[in-house]
């Protein structure tokens, strides 16, 4: 922490000789923990829901973008029985995700695709979801990031974001992913400038029933 304060930059590397992902990928049960961390066991329990503009008749598919082991999918594809989902995370998390989701009444609606989501992302889908993904990365990853959901999306598709983005009169504070891995959380207009540097626009923002506010962008053209 000391060294974030002293020159804003993450620390996780000077202290194990690999930035925080790559020490992840280095060590499985580490990665299996986070999992943990980051599923419903953890603090990543899943929205009972996302309120979309427009409601979700018109939506048959969704990528969960960074998903990890798919608690938040499942819930989605729970809650619309008409919605096909595929879950986009490394392979070693996808791995786990499969033996966590095979007993979901909602396993027949899920592809997996174990990936990077810097790489092309499975192109066509209505939604493309990042929900606590990009406030664990800088203004260039993010950047990338987001630049693969707009290819990837369908001309009238959108790109939902959860986390990493607030209000622009929202206080700010120093969180503990910004501490480890360098992300940070962008104001509404911050990210305007970021969405169109990678062919989107904010279509609607605002802040879901659960308290969790909603950035929802559509590419540009």
């Amino acid at each position: 922490m000391l060294e974030y304060v002293r020159t804003g930059q993450p620390a996780y590397q000077n202290v194990f000789g690999r930035p925080f992902w790559e020490d992840l990928a280095a060590h499985p049960g580490i990665a299996a923990d986070f999992d943990v961390l980051m599923g419903p066991a953890g603090h990543g329990v899943p929205d009972f829901d996302i309120e979309l503009a427009g409601g979700w008749d018109p939506i048959r598919t969704i990528v969960d973008v960074g998903g990890g082991t798919g608690a938040m999918l499942a819930s989605l594809l729970r809650r619309h029985p008409g919605v096909r989902g595929t879950l986009v995370d490394l392979p070693g998390t996808v791995a786990r995700a499969h033996g966590i989701i095979a007993d979901s009444a909602v396993v027949s609606r899920i592809n997996l695709a174990g990936q990077s989501f810097f790489d092309p992302l499975p192109a066509g889908a209505d939604v493309y979801l990042l929900k606590s993904v990009l406030n664990d990365w800088p203004d260039e990853p993010t950047v990338a990031v987001l630049s693969r959901c707009a290819e990837a999306a369908r001309p009238d598709g959108r790109v939902v974001i959860l986390g990493g983005v607030a209000p622009d009169e929202a206080p700010r504070y120093l969180a503990i992913d910004m501490l480890v891995a360098g992300g940070k959380t962008s104001t509404l207009t911050q990210f305007r400038g970021l969405a169109r540097r990678a062919g989107l626009e904010v279509a609607a923002a605002g802040e879901q029933s659960s308290g969790r506010f909603v950035v929802e962008c559509r590419p540009v053209g």
